[in-house]
């Protein structure tokens, strides 16, 4: 058992409740202990200790059959029988975190949007309205000193050519690309905005992604490895194991014996010496459908960067590059403003006058805030506001994703490589006799890695520990797990299932009193 799984009996209590309670919801009809077990991956003893509370709560009908199994069910629907202030104050409170986490995370979501497009519109604004202030106080300069117009007019604009050109790219791909647009062009563009996704997912999106495919996944493979169980006989053999979760033979050793004592199993061994795992408990059931989906098995999900496309995600980038830019420049000239104003206010007396350089945007911008916002010194504001907040943002909204990508590169290569020693086991199941590793093909993407030996490892591995020799053209004979396979099917023609039939009602509690 590894040494970082929980104990059987070292579980959320609550969670387990609310976990049976939706099963109970979505489920119509009756349902063993053993039912509840397959409807939802948890171990037998938690199903079995929580179901009793979750009976008691909201008001089950029990009925006993013959061979002692308790079939649960609520006709009267899930409906609490537990009242007073006591109660409704901790389903108050539980509702109110639940709604209290989904606004938190609403805030925070709007807040990203916020600081993205708000700081790009604050400083495109800004590169405007100083793009403009260059112009006047240059034309101003004309006017009282025309000998001097031409170095005025550079000095002013010098500093803000690259932002004006880049504005004037801005409104030129704008304007051609909606005016030259036909009909249909328009219409198919508003249909694709229709449906775009909200921005603020978008850019949680690309920061955070969507979450794991695979959040759930212990639960997905117990539910496959019950099914697999209750669709033959109890009887579960190691190969058909290791096919369902996709580990290596000394790793699904280790899993089994946690297997074996959730869903109460024990491991046999059949006259011929072969070992295989029966779990009698989960056929004690009343849904007896077959819920295996054929012959398939469970496989990893490959997580995407992102549900975006991938301009929107490349627009992001480019948002958050111009903060950057703009943010870094704010900041090294606060940091270096201190003599450019004294000199400025020492030579023009606070007048507003042309800056060469990149000084200009500075300045101006500076004046806004002092002139007109009635800051009285703004540089240590602009610092702040302008500078450290939005490189800060900045830097967190590269690094994220950049961090996140490398850890979902590696995450999807472990899903690729697991999934195709799930399809390597299959296909030695299958037919053990011979096996090549070129034989081993995956459908999709979802189980290629990038390691191109991984499907010969994988039989390597499997060969070691079945004993399996390879013979001279490379190819494998898994002599022991096609007598094991024979073995297995014996077993299974020896369990008698109708003596794990539940039987008819020996007691049930909604019965009129006689």
């Amino acid at each position: 058992m590894s040494a970082t799984a929980k104990k059987v009996y070292d579980y959320d209590e609550v969670k387990v409740r609310d976990r049976l309670v939706d099963v109970f919801r979505k489920r119509r009809g009756e349902a063993t202990a053993t039912d509840l077990v397959a409807l939802t991956g948890l171990p037998k003893a938690q199903v079995e200790a929580e179901v009793k509370a979750v009976s008691d709560e909201y008001g089950a009908r029990l009925r006993v059959t013959e061979s002692g199994e308790i079939l649960y069910s609520f006709p009267s629907g899930m409906r609490s029988r537990y009242r007073g202030l006591g109660p409704s104050a901790a389903r108050a409170w539980k509702a109110f975190k639940k709604a209290a986490g989904k606004v938190a995370a609403l805030v925070f979501k709007a807040w990203i949007v916020v600081m993205l497009v708000g700081y790009f519109v604050l400083f495109i604004g800004l590169a405007i309205v100083a793009l403009l202030a260059s112009v006047a106080i240059s034309a101003s300069g004309n006017s009282s000193d025309s000998r001097s117009s031409r170095s005025d007019r550079g000095g002013g604009l010098g500093g803000l050519f690259l932002t004006g050109r880049l504005l004037d790219t801005i409104f030129r791909i704008w304007f051609y690309s909606e005016l030259f647009m036909t009909p249909e062009q328009r219409a198919n563009r508003s249909g694709r905005r229709a449906e775009r996704r909200p921005l603020y997912k978008a850019i949680y999106s690309f920061i955070f992604g969507d979450g794991d495919p695979d959040a759930g996944w212990d639960a997905v493979e117990k539910k496959a490895f019950i099914a697999f169980a209750q669709a033959n006989k109890g009887i579960v053999t190691m190969p058909e194991f290791m096919t369902l979760t996709g580990l290596r033979p000394l790793q699904a050793e280790e899993r089994i014996n946690r297997f074996l004592y959730e869903f109460e199993g024990s491991p046999e061994v059949t006259e011929g010496g072969t070992i295989y795992y029966f779990f009698p408990s989960l056929l004690r059931r009343k849904d007896r459908a077959d819920h295996t989906h054929g012959s398939s098995v469970p496989m990893r999900r490959i997580a995407p960067f992102s549900s975006n496309a991938k301009k929107a995600n490349a627009t992001f980038c480019a948002f958050n590059g111009a903060n950057l830019l703009f943010g870094a420049y704010f900041l090294t000239q606060s940091l270096a403003a201190h003599p450019l104003m004294q000199r400025i206010y020492g030579e023009f007396a606070g007048r507003l006058v042309p800056v060469r350089g990149w000084d200009g945007f500075y300045y101006i911008t500076h004046q806004l805030f002092g002139k007109f916002a009635g800051v009285a010194d703004p540089t240590a504001l602009l610092g702040i506001a302008l500078g450290i907040v939005p490189v800060a943002f900045s830097l967190f909204f590269f690094a994220i994703p950049a961090i996140r990508s490398r850890r979902l590169a590696s995450r999807n290569e472990l899903a690729r490589t697991e999934n195709l020693r799930r399809v390597a086991y299959r296909t030695v199941l299958d037919s053990p006799i011979p096996v090549r590793p070129e034989a081993i093909s995956a459908v999709d993407d979802a189980a290629r890695p990038k390691d191109g030996g991984a499907a010969a490892k994988a039989l390597s591995e499997l060969a070691a520990w079945s004993g399996a020799e390879p013979k001279a053209d490379g190819s494998f004979d898994f002599a022991e797990i096609a007598r094991g396979r024979h073995e297995a099917a014996k077993a299974r023609a020896g369990v008698d299932e109708s003596a794990y039939a539940l039987g008819g009602v020996a007691f049930d509690s909604d019965a009129p009193a006689s």
